[in-house]
């Protein structure tokens, strides 16, 4: 009995494909530190940015991005998951 359907199944296989690409992608970017992310990490509290010297703000900086860097490489393992079940729920379509 099928479960999804060949269109459907097309559709999980693009979406994960793509999803896990651009993930790893994103999460190689924070790895490097992109300053172009750099919107996109956790804010630091006043009262942090107060107490903390210039050398401990960068080393949080850089564990924030480190941190991202591995959000992102579990999404695109999640999302490379689904493209698997994708891909094989349109082998056994294709089987018969």
């Amino acid at each position: 009995r099928m479960c999804i359907g060949p269109k459907c199944a097309g559709c999980l296989f693009f979406m994960g494909a793509w999803g896990a690409i651009f993930m790893a992608v994103l999460g190689g970017l924070f790895y490097n530190q992109s300053v172009g992310l750099f919107d996109d990490l956790p804010e630091m509290s006043l009262e942090d940015i107060a107490t903390l010297t210039w050398e401990e703000r960068k080393d949080e900086i850089a564990k924030a991005y480190t941190q991202n860097a591995y959000n992102a490489w579990a999404a695109a393992g999640a999302n490379l998951i689904l493209a698997i079940f994708g891909i094989s729920r349109i082998c056994c379509i294709a089987r018969g």
